[in-house]
């Protein structure tokens, strides 16, 4: 595992190249997550609801920035849209999954795992919230220092 330590603005972040991903680093991830989720990361946000709900694009992009690794496509709820989620170190990372199994929108996800970018994910944001998820979420990690 590589660990390096770089500044965006004036947010210092730790950036890691993963050689291995384990279940510790997606629980503080996933907690950093749920701390970053907000109103202006997503219009859809409900924390009553499900506070991943309609971040996937944003988190699939923040997630490749700080952890490396690829972001992957699948078809979204019932045929319609895109669900975004990554792969670190040959293992599939999809910390936005739950949105899947809200009551009036549950669906069972087949993964495709279709090469996909932070380009093409960006695409399904409006500005500014890939801005605000990744200045949220950089701190949130250096809160508890991953």
């Amino acid at each position: 595992m590589t660990m390096l330590f770089k500044s965006q603005g004036s947010i210092p972040y730790l950036v890691k190249s993963l050689v291995t991903i384990n279940e510790s680093h997606l629980r503080k991830a996933r907690a950093a997550l749920e701390r970053s989720w907000s109103a202006e990361t997503s219009v859809c946000f409900s924390p009553s609801a499900c506070p991943s709900y309609g971040q996937c694009a944003q988190t699939a992009i923040v997630i490749q920035e700080t952890f490396g690794g690829e972001i992957l496509r699948t078809t979204g709820w019932h045929g319609t849209g895109n669900h975004f989620y990554n792969r670190i170190a040959g293992a599939r990372v999809d910390l936005t999954a739950d949105q899947f199994t809200m009551p009036n929108y549950s669906y069972d996800l087949k993964y495709e795992d279709c090469q996909s970018n932070a380009t093409e994910a960006a695409s399904e944001c409006l500005p500014g919230q890939v801005d605000a998820l990744r200045r949220a979420f950089l701190a949130a990690l250096n809160e508890d220092a991953i």
